[in-house]
């Protein structure tokens, strides 16, 4: 996966309610963009139940160390505490703290042996350099001998990092993006050692077009048509590829339109592709853009009069910047844009950590109480944690291999639904737990605002409508969810 920046951000989303907006509009001007000036402050702002050392220029390791105990269990992690990706680093930071406490609060890991395990915490500032990552990564395991690392999104290259697992025999966990490529179909998955807690590009492809079927679906005397727009990296790439394949399989023809390489930023190459698209009748838009093409592809398409009958998009169009004007987003012209993530602040899921639930409430609660707005990833982040340490208790001893198996082994009740993970390190239930979202214009006061409100699954709707199909004004509305759906639209 393309390396995620502050002005690049994807694959990431925002709460779909009226107080992440009240309160991002409040600090925009001073924060810039993604609420980052006030990132060392909120470093330092860590509440842990031992001491904590920050550093923001070098790799010398912020620790929590554990209270005494007969075992202890080391996590590592290589966070971007400074440079493009903090906004990343510093939440992960603190919802790593937070998990960690949390898990020695509660007396440690139990182990099959009897005793229980404090955890260590270690957190190196990479930068947000993959050179710099990957060196602490050698560091974490030579000087630290950690047992698991925690992965950050944004921070280094996927490929980067599951080779480092592989190398060094140590699992890493977090929010990889691995793709159907990397499952080992066709092998014995020996040297997989990286478990993702996030989606993919087939979940994608299922969650935006199982929902367009509904709607629209095609048949010999009812052609439908869709236009595939991807960037040049290989995350888009997995994305467009398994859309094409799934949208085929469903029925739909890809528009000769389609632009599948796009260079960011292209103000003329965006206005080829949309006035393609409409002179084709492509009735749907399906892609990957980062924020500011999501941004340039909406209004460009209001400039050339084109209104396909829906936009499937996700990354970038899944946070606040995508909508907000202060931001450089589109405001109401969001209204009816599709989106998708796997994980959302009020999302009514419960996880189990080592027997103890947790409510995703509690958690983003605690979240808001330090940093007075919404978290972005903090359950993705929180889920990581627990997944570990319940592998580790469930493991027949701490070596590695032990703990790869009860990864590979267990089912696990997060903060992101159940997970549990393929040999080549995926999350089974992704598909399940997809979340199809829609930007919809709400009353607030005497205005209106843009949130994100949950389609599917269906049991956790946040909205009795949906728009569709688009269009730029005199939006229509029909009832969700359809009065024959199910509680998920998994492929």
């Amino acid at each position: 996966m393309r390396k995620i920046t502050v002005n690049d951000v994807t694959s990431i989303s925002t709460v779909a309610v009226v107080i992440i907006v009240v309160i991002i509009l409040v600090v925009a001007g001073a924060a810039g963009y993604l609420l980052l000036a006030t990132s060392s402050t909120s470093t330092s702002s860590v509440s842990t139940t031992s001491s904590v050392s920050t550093t923001s220029t070098s790799s010398q390791p912020v620790t929590q160390t554990s209270t005494s105990g007969p075992e202890t269990v080391v996590f590592g992690a290589s966070l971007s505490l400074t440079g493009s990706a903090q906004a990343f680093g510093i939440e992960d930071n603190w919802t790593l703290h937070q998990a960690v406490n949390s898990i020695n609060s509660l007396g440690g890991i139990p182990l099959k042996d009897g005793n229980h395990a404090k955890i260590t915490l270690v957190i190196l500032d990479d930068q947000s350099s993959d050179t710099i990552s990957l060196n602490n990564y050698n560091t974490l395991l030579s000087t630290y001998h950690a047992n698991v690392l925690m992965g950050q999104l944004g921070t280094i290259d996927d490929t980067i990092a599951a080779n480092f697992a592989s190398t060094h025999q140590v699992p890493i966990i977090g929010p990889y993006y691995l793709s159907s490529a990397k499952t080992c179909a066709t092998s014995d998955c020996s040297t997989a050692w990286t478990f993702g807690t996030f989606h993919n590009e087939t979940n994608e492809a299922h969650v935006f077009l199982n929902w367009f079927k509904t709607v629209d679906p095609p048949s010999s005397t009812h052609p439908v048509t869709i236009a595939f727009f991807e960037e040049a990296d290989d995350s888009a790439q997995a994305n467009y590829k398994a859309g094409l394949a799934y949208a085929q399989q469903l029925g739909y023809t890809a528009c000769t339109c389609s632009d599948t390489n796009f260079q960011i930023g292209s103000t003329t190459e965006m206005q080829t592709f949309l006035s393609a698209a409409k002179s084709a009748g492509a009735d749907a838009v399906f892609g990957l853009p980062i924020p500011s093409d999501g941004v340039l592809m909406i209004n460009t398409a209001k400039q050339i009069g084109y209104e396909p009958k829906a936009w499937l998009l996700t990354r970038g169009t899944a946070v606040a910047p995508f909508a907000l004007t202060s931001l450089g987003g589109l405001g109401n012209l969001t209204s009816g844009v599709l989106s998708a993530f796997p994980w959302e602040p009020n999302l009514p899921y419960n996880a189990s950590i080592l027997g103890t639930t947790l409510s995703n409430a509690n958690i983003t609660q605690q979240y808001e109480a330090v940093f007075q707005h919404p978290p972005l990833l903090e359950g993705v982040y929180w889920s990581g944690v627990g997944v570990a340490a319940d592998a580790i208790s469930q493991a027949d001893n701490l070596s590695n291999v032990a703990i790869r198996a009860a990864l590979r082994t267990h089912t696990y009740q997060t903060f992101m639904g159940q997970m549990s993970f393929s040999p080549g390190g995926q999350w089974i239930q992704s598909d399940q737990y997809m979340l199809l979202m829609q930007w919809q214009i709400i009353p607030f006061g005497n205005s209106t605002l843009p949130v994100l409100q949950i389609l599917t699954p269906i049991n956790v709707a946040s909205t009795n409508y949906v728009i569709y199909p688009f269009t730029f004004s005199n939006q229509q509305k029909m009832t969700w969810p359809p009065s024959s759906a199910t509680a998920t639209t998994s492929g």
